[in-house]
Formats: structure tokens, C-alpha cells, sequence
């Protein structure tokens, strides 16, 4: 009989999340193997996507994914919420704050947090972007600095007030710039301010910006900033961060009440306790397999921005980005498999970069991929959503894939999408009552018709449709199921037919799949309970914290 054995993998990232579908796919048939997941936090984190919550493009919920919804169908995968304080290598243990886990392999995938390089009064006065709650805390800063700003009458406190300083031009920096772009016209708008009043200011301690793209790229990308009026200071390195002013060696302090600082990352502290050599910016040392150098009989595997992850032969370690993270997970779940199944054919870890897609704003980005080739605009920030979107299709999520796409293209305020207000516009379905009620009276009238033997009325032209008319008239009538029966009436008029004269059925139909139902229907209330209860049937209760069984 095998002995049961379990696998814990400690953080809900990018890495951590993937490695444990993929382990919990190729263990699905195994009872006696059990995967862990740990993280201080019940949901899935989009870290590349935080500069949309801290500018109010997207909600907090819309890169928020709860792992019971990511993890419910996989029964090999235990949740737990908990702060991990310790490994004990020797005992094979995690120690967190509410519980020790046994383990048999273990996967370290923690994450990064921002790297401050011991500037003086960053984590006082600055703000970062490394966690929902640093999101939060800056979208609601900066709602503040503006209103009060808009209402200082005092010419040099209301310039500092409406300043905001974006310390650091890698991509997390240059996107947050990008997306303060549009944030400023919405923000003008609504304190009645001139947006040329909302000061931005990219502050980078290199001579040049965004320097993981090449320089044809990041020169496009420059002149789009300052095309928009965006302030590029180059070579200028930070000293000091106060409550009211930015410190710059060898120049003048930069007043304002708002420094965003994205200049670095470094391995999450908690990861500076586990006793395992640490390289630049304190990530865990691993041979070319993953495994934690010098603890390999363990079977503890690191991936994600706590690994200095570098391929064999290759001078620097490869850069902390969700798409390496990704590829790391791939390297660990297949050989923490092979642990568990007493094998050692193992994979190395290969540098298998696609490029690089960055946005700035909803509707201009930069694209460099396949080897080289160069993208620019709305075409290279669709790319980007396809990334994003390729990452729920890897963890086969096809809820999030669609949440995603509703998060991004629809429920977006101020037209900010790719599409603009083409997709984001919110009208109101109570226009639509009308020929909804027109559309269900004259569906209903034609099957009582057609089901008496009268074939003057066409709305639908066949004979035998009658009784699904009478319904279908009925549920659009009442506002009940709407989507649902006018999707049925458009695969009805391509099978039934006969005559182009009902041909505006069909436009109706597409028309009233708007959600018409939810004013003045039936669907106010039906749908709610239909996604409740189907949620829960699909995809298991979400809970702020999850427990060891």
C-alpha cells in the first residue's frame, strides 16, 4: 500500500497557483497524494493589473479570484489561509502562525515585495503597488490629494497637492504613468479642474526609461508620455521621501503629497528566514532544476520572484515577470511529480521568453515579441489582454477567462477599453420595455394562431413552432429567462425561416438579449438567484479564510 504523501506549495501567485493545477491535474487519479496551497490571502492576486485598481479602470473584485473557484472541482487540493513563518528543513515542516504542514515536497513561491533599497522615508511618505491593499490605499490617496487640491486657494500647497511622482520607469512604474493619463481627465472632470492642472512626473535613476524594452520601443514609448504632457526626469536618483516633497540628488525637491514608488523588488522578507543562500535582491538560490541549492535531498523547489532562477550558462538570472514565473511553475510541478513518484527525470529550467507586451492607458501599447517584431497601439494592447487571458486558459478557468473579459471590455466606467465607449457604454435596459413587451405579445399572439390553424399572423414562419411561440412570448412578456428565450428564437429563426418578411425577428431578438429582463421583469430577481445558486453548485462557497482540514 502507498503511503499517503503531500505537497505544499506556499503562496497563491502566478507560480504558486499554476504549479498546483498542474500537480493536482497529474495527481487527479492518486488519493494517497495531497496538494497544500498556503496563502495569507483567500484569493489569487493579479499583480499586473493593480495600477488599473489604484486609477479606477477596473473595481478591486475584478483582479481579485478566489481560489475556491480556481480550486473546487481539483478534490487533491487543500486551501489554507495562513501566514508561513518558518520552514524546518530537517523535519520536512512549514510552520505558519495558525498551524505546521507536513510536507514530502515543497514548492516556495511567495512573491516579491517592493525594494525601497533603504531610501529614507519611503515606507513613511511613499506609496507602493505590491498587494490589493497598497491598490486601495493609493486609489484613495489620490481621490484625496486632488479634491483637497481642487479646493486649496494657497498657489504653492494646491501645485503640490495636485502633483503626483512616479518613482521608477520599469513596467510596473510605466504603466502606472499610462494609466494616470486617463485617470487625470477623470479626476479633472470630476473636481471641475483643467487637466493640465494634474501634474505627473516619471522620476528614473537611469539615463534612460523602460529598460527591458529595446531602444526603438521605450523611444516610442517616451515620446508618447510626453506627448500627453508627462514630466521625464532621467538620472535622478531619490534621496529622501517627505510628507510633503521628493528629495533629488544634485536638483531642486519636487513638492507634492504623492510618491508612487515602483523602483524595485526584492523576495518577500519572510523568505530571508528559511535559512537558504540568497543572490541580488534576496532571491533563493536554486540549481538548474529549481531546487533550493544545498537542500536538493529535500525536495524543496522555489519559483516565482523568490528564485533566482538562471538558465545553465547564463550570466544574470532571468527577470521577476508573471510570464517567468509561469515557465518556473512548469519546471517545479513536473519535478516535484517526479519526486513524489520516486523518479528523477528531471526538467531544466530553460529561459523561454516570448517578449514583453506593456500598456499605457486603456488604448495605447507596446509590443515586443516573437524574437524582435515591434507592435505599437490598440493592437499591441489587445496582445496584452491575450496574455493575460492566456494565463486563465493555462489554469482552466474558463469563469475568470469570462470575468475577465467582462471586467475589461464592458463593466469599465468613462469609456476606458481598448473599444472606448463602444463596449463600455452603460445604457439603461428600460428603453427596451417597450419592444420587449411588443416582441412577447406578438411571439404569444402567433403561437395561438399558428395553433388554431390561422397562418395570416408570421411572426415565425412554421406551423409547428406554435406551442414554443406561445412560451417563449410568455417568458419575454414577464421578463423571465430573457437572454435564454431570445437566444432560442434566434436558433429557431435559422431553422424554421420561410420568408425574409420575418427577417426582424431576428435583429429583435439580439436587440432584447441586452438583459431587458431586469426592468420591470421577472429577471430583477431571477437572475441574481440563478447566478447565486449556480456559483455555488459550480464553483463551492468563497470564504475570507480558508482552514486545514
Amino acid at each position: 500500500m502507498q503511503l499517503a504523501k503531500n505537497i505544499v506549495v506556499v503562496g497563491a501567485g502566478f507560480a504558486g497557483v499554476y504549479a498546483t493545477k498542474k500537480l493536482a491535474k497529474r495527481f487527479k487519479s492518486n488519493p494517497d497524494v495531497t496538494i497544500t496551497l498556503i496563502d495569507r490571502h483567500s484569493y489569487f492576486t493579479y499583480l499586473t493589473q493593480l495600477h488599473e485598481v489604484a486609477t479606477e479602470r477596473v473595481q478591486p473584485d475584478a483582479v481579485k479570484y478566489d481560489l475556491e473557484r480556481l480550486f473546487h472541482h481539483a478534490k487533491n487540493v487543500q486551501l489554507v489561509t495562513d501566514n508561513v513563518t518558518a520552514i524546518d528543513k530537517e523535519n520536512k515542516q512549514v510552520h505558519g502562525e495558525h498551524s505546521t504542514y507536513d510536507f514530502d515536497s515543497l514548492i516556495i513561491s511567495m512573491g516579491g515585495e517592493p525594494n525601497d533599497f533603504g531610501t529614507p522615508g519611503v515606507k513613511e511618505n511613499g506609496f507602493t503597488l505590491w498587494s490589493m491593499e497598497d491598490a486601495i490605499a493609493l486609489r484613495d490617496h489620490i481621490g484625496d490629494v486632488i479634491r483637497r487640491g481642487a479646493a486649496e486657494q494657497d498657489p504653492e500647497k494646491r501645485k503640490a497637492l495636485l502633483t503626483l511622482v512616479v518613482c521608477g520607469s520599469g513596467f510596473t512604474g510605466a504603466e502606472t504613468v499610462g494609466e494616470l493619463i486617463e485617470y487625470r481627465e477623470v479626476l479633472a472632470k470630476e473636481n471641475r479642474l483643467d487637466p493640465s492642472e494634474i501634474k505627473v512626473i516619471l522620476v528614473e535613476a537611469a539615463p534612460t526609461i523602460i529598460n527591458m524594452l529595446d531602444r526603438t520601443n521605450a523611444g516610442h514609448a517616451e515620446n508618447f508620455l510626453k506627448k500627453n504632457d508627462i514630466e521625464i526626469r532621467t538620472s535622478s536618483m531619490i534621496t529622501q521621501v517627505n510628507p510633503d516633497t521628493v528629495e533629488i540628488k544634485d536638483q531642486s525637491p519636487i513638492a507634492t503629497n504623492t510618491l508612487i514608488w515602483t523602483a524595485g523588488v526584492k523576495t518577500n522578507h519572510t523568505a530571508d528566514e528559511f535559512g537558504i543562500e540568497a543572490g541580488r535582491g534576496g532571491r533563493l538560490i536554486t540549481n538548474k532544476y529549481l531546487q533550493a541549492q544545498g537542500f536538493e535531498d529535500k525536495s524543496i523547489y522555489v519559483a516565482g520572484d523568490d528564485a533566482n532562477a538562471t538558465e545553465e550558462g547564463a550570466e544574470r538570472a532571468v527577470p521577476q515577470t508573471a510570464q517567468e514565473a509561469e515557465q518556473e511553475a512548469l519546471i517545479v510541478a513536473h519535478n516535484v511529480a517526479e519526486d513524489i513518484n520516486g523518479a528523477t527525470n528531471y526538467k531544466e529550467f530553460k529561459d523561454k521568453n516570448m517578449g514583453f507586451t506593456v500598456s499605457f492607458g486603456s488604448k495605447y501599447g507596446i509590443a515586443q515579441v516573437f524574437g524582435g517584431k515591434r507592435f505599437r497601439g490598440r493592437f499591441a494592447t489587445l496582445m496584452k489582454h491575450g496574455s493575460n487571458l492566456l494565463y486563465f486558459m493555462r489554469i482552466a478557468s474558463m469563469y475568470y477567462t469570462w470575468k475577465y473579459f467582462m471586467d475589461e471590455f464592458f463593466n469599465v466606467e468613462n469609456g476606458r477599453t481598448v473599444f472606448g465607449y463602444n463596449t463600455s457604454r452603460r445604457s439603461n435596459v428600460l428603453w427596451s420595455l417597450p419592444l420587449r413587451l411588443y416582441f412577447g405579445i406578438a411571439l404569444f399572439i402567433d403561437g395561438l394562431a399558428k395553433m388554431n390553424g390561422d397562418s395570416s399572423w408570421l411572426v415565425m414562419g412554421h406551423s409547428g413552432f406554435g406551442i414554443w411561440e406561445l412560451i417563449l412570448g410568455c417568458l419575454i412578456f414577464f421578463g423571465l429567462a430573457t437572454w435564454c428565450a431570445n437566444f432560442i428564437v434566434i436558433i429557431c429563426f435559422f431553422i424554421f425561416l420561410h420568408s425574409w418578411a420575418t427577417v426582424w425577428v431576428l435583429f429583435v431578438a439580439f436587440a432584447l438579449m441586452n438583459g431587458s429582463g431586469r426592468s420591470f421583469g421577472l429577471d430583477l430577481w431571477f437572475v441574481p438567484w440563478l447566478q447565486k445558486t449556480l456559483g455555488k453548485w459550480r464553483y463551492g462557497t468563497q470564504r475570507s479564510i480558508y482552514k486545514n482540514k
